[in-house]
């Protein structure tokens, strides 16, 4: 969840589709993602034109869209890659609490992330959609794992 949220800070410094999906956020919108009972948390809070992404276990403010994934397992397929936010949802791996119209944005923001992180053969052995990088992939990849925010 760490390099994930990491990525996910990557893409919109350097990836121009992506800022405009994060741009169709309400403004001050807060997104948090979490593993139940008491896993690993990230959170996405999106204030004027800025994107801060962190770790978010205890929260001052209630989430606008709160995703709780109900086992490790469930959360584990969704980040590396097997399983897209939409088919984990499908499948009911996690359950949804607030707007569902912010979160099928952020869903799409996820999959631009995925596009990026994950090579293609990856993609295709696990039918996901390989959506067009507009950024430098090596530059991206580079940063998510060495660079400082």
């Amino acid at each position: 969840m760490y390099f994930f949220a990491r990525a996910v800070a990557c893409c919109f410094r350097y990836d121009d589709d992506f800022k405009k999906y994060v741009g169709m956020l309400p403004e001050k919108f807060v997104f948090r993602m979490r593993v139940l009972p008491d896993g690993n948390a990230m959170t996405i809070v999106k204030n004027g034109e800025k994107l801060t992404v962190g770790s978010g276990r205890e929260m001052i403010v209630k989430p606008d869209v709160d995703v709780c994934f109900k086992n490790v397992e469930g959360a584990l397929s969704f980040f590396t890659g097997v399983k897209s936010f939409s088919k984990c949802l499908a499948q009911s791996a996690f359950v949804i609490y607030g707007d569902v119209s912010g979160m099928m944005t952020v869903s799409h923001m996820f999959d631009i992330v995925a596009s990026y992180m994950l090579f293609k053969s990856w993609l295709k052995k696990y039918d996901r959609a390989l959506l067009p990088r507009t950024a430098n992939v090596h530059k991206i990849r580079f940063f998510t794992l060495f660079g400082r925010f």
